[in-house]
């Protein structure tokens, strides 16, 4: 069995919250119900899930998940701090699944395969991803960003499976890792200059990431191909708004 982490905790008001009048975005409404609450109905849908926790407004999101999940905290500061309070308060070798709040059309289905492929490659660190294809096939007017690798083009979901001790034990450099995320320069002192050359280049292929990953983190790490889209349709954009309202309300 697994657990599951909900982090629900941006404390910024970005355009889309302004234009859907809420002060946290997993508090958008679709169809009377928030969109976090998608997502937890998803998680307690499926057999391999235990516990659901979720990092988030105590006061807010309690009306409407406070007894559909196991706790809800107050969020930190920062993503990581917030990881970090959901782990503790695990306090569990379970593996964990950590989620974002606003992929309010994911699936059990959806969860079920990318945990079930995790399982099968014994990755005890797993990354969704899934081609521009299959997410243009169901989703023709979405818009995503891409990535271009050796094998072709994907998309990276917004999920994560991973054995909670990791963190613990690798928590320095996963700071590091998100402090930088936005410099490809910096990611090279990380990663090494040919690794990215090669990214840049378009020949790097996903074997080269996962064996790079697993390398630098010291335990096997995947990129697990799915075949749900739902897991990287994310409410970033007005125009994610109409596109779930249209999924979600029938």
């Amino acid at each position: 069995m697994l657990n599951a982490l909900i982090l629900a905790g941006n404390k910024e008001k970005g355009p889309l919250e302004i234009a859907t009048n809420v002060e946290n975005k997993a508090l958008i409404i679709i169809d009377k119900k928030p969109i976090i609450e998608y997502v937890v109905d998803a998680l307690n849908k499926t057999d391999k899930i235990d516990r659901v926790v979720v990092i988030g407004p105590v006061k807010e999101l309690y009306p409407y998940i406070g007894k559909k999940v196991e706790k809800i905290l107050e969020p930190g500061d920062s993503i990581l701090e917030n990881m970090e309070m959901g782990l503790k308060y695990y306090n569990s070798e379970n593996n964990l699944l950590i989620l974002t709040s606003d992929i309010p059309l994911i699936t059990p289905q959806a969860i079920e395969e990318f945990v079930k492929i995790n399982i099968e490659r014994g990755a005890l660190i797993g990354y969704p991803i899934i081609t521009k294809s299959k997410i243009i096939e169901k989703y023709p007017s979405t818009v995503r960003t891409y990535f271009k690798m050796k094998e072709g083009i994907f998309c990276g979901g917004n999920i994560v499976f991973f054995k909670p001790e990791i963190f613990f034990k690798q928590k320095m450099l996963i700071q590091e890792l998100f402090n930088i995320r936005k410099s490809t320069w910096k990611y090279a002192k990380i990663f090494g200059f040919k690794f990215i050359i090669k990214f840049l280049l378009k020949t790097l292929t996903l074997e080269d990431i996962e064996n790079k990953i697993t390398k630098i983190i010291g335990c096997k790490s995947a990129a697990i191909m799915i075949s749900y889209p739902e897991i990287m349709i994310d409410l970033d954009k007005i125009s994610d708004f109409e596109l779930i309202k249209q999924c979600l309300i029938k």
